[in-house]
């Protein structure tokens, strides 16, 4: 489990080391960036940067039930080792695309991570083939913990490695490079010590489809539980925009420079770590799934709105951990009340689809954010609010099912 722990803590350590510099690469080309013409307008340059937040987000929709499968089969350890290897290679193919100073490479490299990023994924997989019951509940939560603990550390140190206004030495691929460096540490871990797994005999039932649609299009087993699937979705717009325009929000109405994201970003995980660690517990046995994933999602939504109306920057540290904590308790039980809907063996087919609906989803909403943020860098948080707010509202009226009816 040690093991485990620290290959989640570093493969999430270096995709946090570069979210901050995105946002400045291209909003501020007088800093270094400049992978758009000079001449190119704010629209331009959102719309491209909404193309390469999406670009990840697509390819880990691609590659994520590939892999998976592929580590059924295979086993965990050489999909772990190709994974994280192919997560060095994009970035050694960003840092060639902030050189070469070409965002069509960039996009590229930013699919291949995606591709790559199922980390928590198989590791998941390998707890859940060794451990039962309330221990691998256990393990499960040293996993996000794990992750989440990268991203109260890496956004600061990425954006300052990034921060090319104010330190003589940082550059915007200093960040990729020590991404890559960490990527390729998980791979010489996860040879060296992973244990190796057993794998499924192939089978003409259960082949390898390259089709990623192929989970989502079979059969939910009754309309509420489609119902909490477009709740989920709904939800996780307000949360998703969070995480990928707030950046752009800070950049172009207060021109914050990657290190000043970085530590704002830092900020948020900080609050969402001590609400997972304090707070889900106590609102559990006061709440059900329902009502506490209603109640975040309505603050959630009110927080948003202000976000977008201080004049002055420093609200922000009193409104973004209140935004942080109301993402853990939206996240959590959101996952708990999809869980207890579900039958017993549509448990893992459930989540699945969840999960990639969610993640496809993403993808459409960086690309439509990049596109609204060139009219407005408000209307993506705006959009989330008003996203966040309607999945109150339905959670509300709507009751679902603890288990499966005879």
């Amino acid at each position: 489990m040690p093991l485990i722990f620290t290959l989640v803590f570093l493969g999430f350590f270096a995709g946090a080391l570069v979210a901050p510099i995105f946002s400045p690469l291209f909003l501020h080309p007088d800093h270094g960036g400049g992978l758009l013409a000079a001449s190119a307008s704010t629209a331009t340059k959102a719309f491209f940067l909404g193309t390469v937040l999406s670009a990840a987000r697509l390819g880990e929709f691609v590659g994520s039930p590939i892999l998976g499968r592929l580590s059924d089969r295979f086993g965990r350890k050489p999909l772990l080792a190709l994974a994280m290897a192919l997560t060095t290679a994009g970035n050694l193919i960003n840092v060639l695309a902030i050189v070469q100073h070409n965002v069509w490479i960039l996009i590229t490299g930013q699919f291949l991570i995606g591709f790559a990023g199922v980390l928590l994924v198989l590791t998941q997989s390998e707890i859940a083939h060794r451990h039962h019951g309330p221990e691998k509940t256990h393990r499960f939560g040293l996993i996000y913990m794990a992750s989440s603990l990268a991203y109260v550390f890496a956004p600061a140190i990425g954006g300052h490695l990034g921060d090319v206004s104010k330190y003589p030495w940082a550059s915007y691929t200093l960040p990729f490079y020590a991404a890559a460096a960490i990527s390729a540490l998980c791979v010489v871990l996860i040879v060296w010590r992973f244990p190796a797994s057993t794998t499924n005999k192939p089978s003409p039932e259960s082949p390898v489809s390259f089709n990623p649609l192929r989970g989502i299009t079979k059969d939910i087993p009754w309309p509420t539980l489609r119902m909490l699937l477009l709740i989920n979705f709904i939800i996780y717009i307000g949360i998703d925009f969070v995480f990928q325009f707030n950046p752009v929000y800070f950049v172009q109405t207060w021109h914050f420079t990657s290190a000043r994201v970085g530590w704002f970003m830092s900020f948020t995980s900080i609050a969402m770590v001590l609400t997972q660690w304090l707070l889900v517990k106590p609102v559990g046995k006061r709440l059900s799934p329902r009502r506490a994933t209603a109640f975040s999602a309505m603050m959630l939504g009110l927080l948003l709105i202000s976000l977008v109306l201080p004049g002055n920057w420093s609200w922000l540290y009193l409104i973004l951990p209140l935004v942080g904590a109301t993402m853990a308790l939206a996240t959590t039980n959101m996952s708990a009340l999809i869980s207890e809907s579900a039958p017993p063996d549509a448990q893992g087919h459930l989540l699945g689809v969840a999960h990639s609906v969610r993640v496809f989803g993403s993808a459409l909403l960086c690309f439509t954010g990049g596109i609204l943020t060139g009219f407005n860098a408000k209307l993506p948080i705006l959009l989330g609010a008003a996203a966040s707010l309607i999945a109150a509202i339905l959670l509300k009226k709507s009751r679902f099912p603890q288990r499966s009816p005879d």
